[in-house]
């Protein structure tokens, strides 16, 4: 069954909906998470770590369009498994990042 993973802002929404899609035999806990840096409505690095304060076990693999040094050193602040440039997506081994 697939993985669903919940993002809202309240906790108890997230363990009932947890709840909800364990009993019809879905994992609501996710391996991992492919984030974007750069979200329209939002940043990534925010959510990675929050991902990482609220669940240490989901690995999140930081991308971005800039395949430059820069988003490389977020991932140490981030708590992110790692990152890859958009554009080497295609070719990139993510078996180190996800396990």
């Amino acid at each position: 069954m697939p993985a669903v993973l919940i993002v809202d802002d309240d906790p108890e929404f997230r363990q009932r909906a947890s709840r909800v899609l364990a009993d019809r035999g879905y994992d609501a806990r996710p391996d991992a998470v492919l984030l974007d840096v750069n979200l329209p409505d939002g940043d990534g690095l925010t959510f990675a770590q929050e991902l990482a304060d609220a669940d240490g076990a989901v690995r999140v693999l930081l991308t971005s369009s800039d395949a430059g040094a820069a988003p490389r050193r977020l991932v140490e602040r981030s708590g992110a498994a790692g990152f890859v440039a958009k554009v080497d997506l295609a070719v990139a081994d993510l078996t180190p990042y996800l396990g």
